[in-house]
C-alpha cells in the first residue's frame, strides 16, 4: 500500500498538480498586457477574452492586467517573475517578444517563458496617398536609389514592425529611406494621408478605412500569399521582394510552468483560433490565417532570433547585458 500510495503522489507530481490540489484552473487566471488600454495588444487580449467568456471555454474569469511601457520590458519582466505560476500569462505581439530582451538588456528572452500558441499574423502592407504618383513598391524603390533619402517613410516607433519593415527593404534592395519616427502608429499614417511622407506601413487594418474611403491606396502586402479581401492587391514578394512582415498575435506563460496546465492552456487557445469569432475576427482585419501550438510557435521564433538581433545591432538599438 505505501508503495501505491508514493507511486500516486509521484505521477500527480509529473501531472504539475500536486494531491491536494484542485483540477486547473481553480482560480483566476491573470492576462498580462504589454500596452495601455486600447493599444492593439489590448484589442486582442480583451478579445480574446470575450471569446473564452461567452464560449464559456474554462470555468474560470481571466482578469486583464495592463503593464505598458519599456518597449513590452514592464509586462515582460512582471511575468518572468511569476515563473511557475501558470494563473499568470501574457498576451505578447511577436516582435515585441524578440526585441524587448534586446532593448532593454534584462534578463526576459525566449528561455524565460514557455510559449502557448500564435492565433493569425496582422500583415504589415505598404501605403501611400491616393494621390502619390508612385503606383508600385518597384516606383518607390527606384526613386529612392536615384536620389538616397529623398523618400520620406513614415514609421510608429524605433525597432518596430514598421521599422523592421523599413530595414529588410532597403538591405534587399540597397534602397535609401529618409526615416520619419513619429510618436505612434497611428500619426505615421495620418502623415501619409497629409501628404507629409511619400509612404508608410503598418497593419492592414490600420489602412483599410482610408483605403475604403478613397484616401489612400495599398502597393502590396507581407503576406505569404494574397489575401482573400484583398486580391487585387499583389504581394511584395510578387513585385520581386521576399518579404514575410507581420505582427504575429500570441500568448506565453511563465517558464516551468507544470506540463499539464501547459497542455491544458494550449488546448484552450486552440478552441479559441477555431471559434467562430475568431475566424470572422481574422477575415474582417484581413489577417493572414495560420495557427501554431507551443512547440511549433517556439520553434518559428527561435529559427527568427538572429535577424532580429541583427537589425536591433544594425539600428543602434541593442543594449548590451
Amino acid at each position: 500500500m505505501k508503495a501505491f500510495i508514493v507511486w500516486g503522489c509521484c505521477l500527480l507530481s509529473l501531472l504539475g498538480f500536486g494531491a491536494a490540489a484542485q483540477p486547473y484552473p481553480a482560480k483566476p487566471i491573470e492576462m498580462v498586457v504589454p500596452g495601455n488600454a486600447g493599444a492593439g495588444s489590448d484589442i486582442f487580449a480583451r478579445f480574446v477574452a470575450d471569446i473564452i467568456r461567452t464560449e464559456q471555454l474554462i470555468p474560470q474569469p481571466l482578469v486583464i492586467n495592463n503593464r505598458g511601457g519599456g518597449g513590452g520590458a514592464i509586462a515582460f519582466s512582471y511575468v518572468v517573475k511569476k515563473r511557475g505560476d501558470p494563473y499568470s500569462i501574457l498576451a505578447v505581439p511577436t516582435g515585441m517578444i524578440m526585441t524587448a530582451p534586446l532593448r532593454s538588456g534584462l534578463d526576459i528572452g525566449l528561455e524565460r517563458f514557455r510559449l502557448l500558441a500564435l492565433l493569425g499574423f496582422d500583415i504589415n502592407c505598404l501605403m501611400v496617398n491616393a494621390d502619390s504618383p508612385y503606383k508600385t513598391v518597384q516606383d518607390l524603390v527606384a526613386a529612392a536609389k536615384a536620389q538616397p533619402k529623398s523618400i520620406n517613410v513614415s514609421i510608429g516607433s524605433p525597432g518596430s514592425t514598421s521599422h523592421y519593415f523599413v530595414y529588410v527593404l532597403e538591405k534587399l534592395t540597397g534602397a535609401r529611406f529618409n526615416v520619419v519616427v513619429m510618436k505612434s502608429g497611428t500619426e505615421a499614417v495620418t502623415a501619409v494621408l497629409g501628404g507629409h511622407v511619400h509612404w508608410s506601413t503598418g497593419q492592414i487594418s490600420d489602412a483599410l478605412p482610408h483605403v475604403e474611403a478613397g484616401r489612400m491606396r495599398i502597393l502590396a502586402v507581407a503576406s505569404q500569399a494574397r489575401l482573400p479581401g484583398l486580391a487585387a492587391v499583389p504581394t511584395l514578394k510578387e513585385q520581386g521582394f521576399d518579404m514575410h512582415i507581420a505582427t504575429g498575435r500570441s500568448f506565453a506563460a511563465p517558464a516551468d510552468i507544470p506540463d499539464g496546465a501547459a497542455q491544458y492552456l494550449e488546448a484552450l487557445f486552440e478552441k479559441v483560433y477555431k471559434s467562430a469569432p475568431w475566424q470572422q475576427n481574422m477575415r474582417r482585419n484581413m489577417m493572414e490565417e495560420v495557427y501554431m501550438n507551443g512547440a511549433q510557435f517556439t520553434q518559428y521564433l527561435a529559427a527568427r532570433r538572429s535577424e532580429f538581433t541583427q537589425f536591433m545591432s544594425d539600428m543602434g538599438l541593442l543594449k548590451k547585458k
